[in-house]
């Protein structure tokens, strides 16, 4: 039986490699892109389904975001844009809340464990690209080496990644501030997650040494 994260990850990936073709090919591409972005928390419901409750709340959470999402094609207005993703920012930070929790429910090493892991990992960097464009919305130029709002997406999973190729860069002091709470983040989070699967995999390998010495093969 295939992982339920596995399809948060391939979700995750058709957005991230297929939306920047598909966003500036008129209002038919903005639809396409948009019902890209649904498969996230449909998703991430799917794969959550064991907490039902929580889990519902990624839809009420994901209807204004949809919302705004399609006015805001009809209707160009720059609120309706900061609306939207405003809302996909709470949204994909309460999903990562959720998948954290479920991470650290897991006693053993298993697909499921390193399919939420990856998940986590990805949505932290599309998360924090929403949080760059709403601030340059609200205060232009706070980046440099900006020419597409989908650079905000290449940026931050260069911050993530603590990579820091140079090519953009912050400018205002709030940007700056924020690029330093993504790139710990990151490492903190490859740190803790990277610790925790190396230690429940000892401790499940300590564990079938034990038993293969008091039940040895005949």
């Amino acid at each position: 039986m295939k992982s339920r994260f596995l399809y948060i990850v391939l979700s995750l990936m058709l957005v991230i490699l297929i939306t920047p073709y598909l966003r500036y090919a008129g209002k038919t591409g903005h639809i396409v892109t948009t019902l890209l972005a649904i498969m996230i928390p449909l998703t991430s419901f799917y794969a959550l389904t064991a907490d039902r409750k929580r889990a519902i709340i990624i839809l009420f959470i994901a209807a204004p975001f949809v919302i705004f999402d399609v006015m805001s094609m009809w209707f160009t207005n720059p609120y309706l844009t900061i609306a939207a993703i405003s809302f996909a920012i709470v949204l994909y930070f309460y999903i990562i809340v959720l998948l954290v929790s479920n991470l650290l429910s897991y006693k053993v090493v298993t697909a499921d464990l390193i399919y939420c892991a990856i998940s986590t990992y990805f949505l932290i960097a599309i998360m924090w690209s929403g949080v760059y464009m709403v601030l340059e919305h609200i205060s232009p130029d706070s980046f440099s080496g900006i020419s597409d709002p989908g650079d905000f997406l290449y940026f931050s999973f260069v911050t993530l990644t603590t990579v820091g190729f140079g090519d953009i860069s912050p400018q205002s002091i709030l940007s700056k501030r924020l690029v330093i709470f993504e790139a710990a983040m990151g490492g903190i989070y490859l740190a803790v997650i990277i610790a925790m699967i190396v230690g429940r995999y000892m401790s499940m390998k300590d564990i079938q040494d034990s038993e293969n010495e008091i039940n040895p093969k005949k």
